[in-house]
C-alpha cells in the first residue's frame, strides 16, 4: 500500500478557500454512459453538487474554467456567489476537440497562486475529465512528452512541480501548493478492437496511442494515468473520484463510497464528529472543509437514501 505522508500532516485553518472548477469538455466527454447521461452531463452536475453543498463557514471564492481543442477558457471570474458559479456551469457546452489538460491546470495554478495573496486561503482545483493530456501548445510551460514514470521534463513531472511548487521545473519536494480534487471518467486500455472502438460515437487516441474505453465497457485495471491522478489528489490533500460508465454518479454523503446514503455512511459520520481532518477520517468530512460537524451531517441527512445502489430504506435500518 502507498503512503503519502504528506498528506496525513496537521493543515492549517484557512480565513478562505479558492477553487478554479476545471472541466474537460473535449470530444470523448459526450460519449454515453449505461445510466443515458453524458461523461460530461455527470461531470457537470457533480460540480453543481459540489458548489450547493459547501461549507458556509468558509468564505469560497469559485472560478469557472474549461478546456478542450488547443485551448481552455474562462467563463467565470473568481465570485463569492453560488447561483452565478451554478449559472457559469449550466452555460458549458461540450466540444469536439481533443484534451489539452497540462496546458489548463498549470495556467490555473498561476492564477490560484496570484489571487487574493494577502489572505491565507486553501487553493484547489476541481477537475473533471475523462483524461488524456494529448494537445498541449508547444512552448506552454507544462507541454511535455508522456511518460508513465513521470520522467523529467514529461507533462507529468511538469504538473506535479507546478501544483507542488509553482514552477513546473522545481521539483523540490515541499507540501503542496495547490489541493488537487480529480473526477474520473472512464479509463485507458491498450489493445482496443477497431469493433470495440466504434462502439463509442465519439473516439479520442492519448499521446501515445491508448484508446478511451468506450461508455458502457468495464474499467480495466487502474491505468498509470489514473493512478498519476490519484497520486496528485492524496498526495496533495484532495480526493479522487473514478466514475465508470457503468457506475451509478457519486451522491454527497455516501461517506463509504458504496453507491448509497445510509446508516453506514451515518456510523462513520460519527465516529468523526467534532474532528478536524486529519486526524479525523477525510470520508466524514463531506463539504470538504477540514473539520466534521453539523454541515455534514445536514448534508448526508439532505440526501439520505439517495444513490445509485440503494436497496434499503431508513426503516429498514
Amino acid at each position: 500500500m502507498l503512503f503519502f505522508p504528506e498528506a496525513a500532516k496537521a493543515q492549517p485553518v484557512f480565513m478562505e478557500e479558492h477553487v478554479i472548477i476545471l472541466i474537460d469538455r473535449s470530444g470523448s466527454m459526450a460519449g454515453t454512459r449505461t445510466d443515458g447521461s453524458t461523461r460530461f452531463q455527470a461531470g457537470l452536475l457533480m460540480a453543481r453538487d459540489d458548489v450547493e453543498f459547501a461549507s458556509p463557514s468558509v468564505t469560497r471564492y469559485t472560478s469557472v474554467w474549461s478546456f478542450e481543442g488547443t485551448t481552455y477558457r474562462k467563463h467565470l471570474d473568481f465570485t463569492v456567489d453560488t447561483q452565478q458559479v451554478l449559472n457559469a456551469l449550466n452555460s458549458i457546452q461540450v466540444g469536439i476537440g481533443v484534451t489539452p489538460l497540462a496546458y489548463a491546470a498549470c495556467d490555473a495554478v498561476d492564477t490560484l497562486i496570484g489571487f487574493r495573496t494577502h489572505v491565507l486561503a486553501r487553493k484547489r482545483i476541481q477537475l473533471s475529465s475523462d483524461g488524456m493530456e494529448n494537445s498541449s501548445p508547444p512552448g506552454t510551460q507544462c507541454q511535455g512528452p508522456d511518460s508513465a514514470t513521470m520522467a523529467a521534463q514529461s507533462w507529468q513531472w511538469k504538473v506535479r512541480n507546478k501544483l507542488r511548487t509553482g514552477n513546473a521545473q522545481n521539483p523540490n519536494p515541499v507540501p503542496f501548493t495547490i489541493v488537487s480534487d480529480v473526477t474520473f471518467f472512464g479509463s485507458f486500455v491498450t489493445g482496443l478492437s477497431a469493433s470495440e472502438a466504434s462502439d463509442s460515437l465519439i473516439h479520442e487516441v492519448s499521446e501515445n496511442g491508448r484508446s478511451l474505453v468506450p461508455a458502457g465497457h468495464a474499467l480495466p485495471p487502474e491505468d498509470p494515468f489514473v493512478a498519476y491522478l490519484r497520486m496528485l489528489a492524496v498526495e496533495s490533500g484532495g480526493r479522487m473520484r473514478v466514475v465508470g460508465d457503468s457506475a451509478p454518479r457519486p451522491v454527497h454523503g455516501d461517506v463509504n463510497g458504496d453507491g448509497c446514503v445510509d446508516m453506514r455512511d451515518y456510523d462513520i459520520l460519527l465516529v468523526n464528529f467534532g474532528l478536524r481532518v486529519p486526524p479525523g477520517d477525510p470520508r466524514a468530512d463531506v463539504n470538504r472543509d477540514q473539520v466534521v460537524d453539523y454541515s455534514d451531517y445536514s448534508v448526508l441527512m439532505a440526501n439520505w437514501g439517495m444513490g445509485g445502489r440503494c436497496t434499503a430504506t431508513l426503516g429498514d435500518e
